[in-house]
């Protein structure tokens, strides 16, 4: 089985952060038939063979994705596009890698 991890840093107030980590998840959701529930500012992400959450808070957002062994064989696919969805939603200036 296979993990996701994504950290970005950022400096967006509340709200737009919240939205941004939305959009992010939204598309993904539907193109891997996940399902999303947000609790605070934690958004739990469900499907049949992975778990896993998205926290976006005043510093960062984090994404922990541990996918079960049928989704293992596209968890590269699965990261590159979130990443790549997250890195163009997020304002350059406003983030960092770690």
């Amino acid at each position: 089985m296979g993990n996701i991890e994504i950290f970005r840093d950022h400096s967006l107030p509340h709200h737009q952060i919240i939205s941004i980590a939305d959009k992010v998840m939204v598309d993904i959701a539907q193109e891997y038939d996940l399902k999303l529930e947000w609790q605070g500012d934690k958004l739990h992400i469900q499907h049949a063979h992975t778990r896993g959450y998205l926290h976006a808070d005043a510093e960062s957002i984090r994404i922990k994705l541990k996918l079960g062994i049928l989704l293992f064989p596209v968890s590269f696919v699965l990261k590159q596009s979130i990443e790549e969805t997250l890195d163009e939603l997020l304002p350059s200036a406003a983030c960092s890698y770690r």
